[in-house]
């Protein structure tokens, strides 16, 4: 899941710097994500990845990148877990 959140704000912010967007706040439920593009810690399989992140704010005006409790987003992860399992059934 991390390499997969990851990616994913990696993405998230070309698409934001390809609609000309300058200001941007990033939520993630995930607090080793949001430590590592932070600058606090460093985790080896993403290491990469947390380095185009950094490259690619660099564009922006303005970002933050915070972290939210997962209690938080609970039923928005149910949803998403649901979603998964209705396309990729085992």
């Amino acid at each position: 899941p991390l390499i997969a959140e990851a990616s994913a704000i990696r993405s998230a912010l070309r698409m934001a710097i390809t609609h000309e967007i300058t200001a941007l706040d990033v939520f993630s439920d995930n607090l080793t994500l949001v430590r590592a593009i932070s600058s606090i810690t460093q985790t080896k399989e993403i290491i990469e990845i947390v380095k185009d992140i950094r490259s690619i704010s660099t564009e922006l005006a303005s970002i933050s990148f915070l972290h939210f409790s997962r209690s938080l987003n609970a039923e928005d992860d149910a949803l998403a877990k649901e979603t998964l399992r209705a396309s990729f059934p085992l």
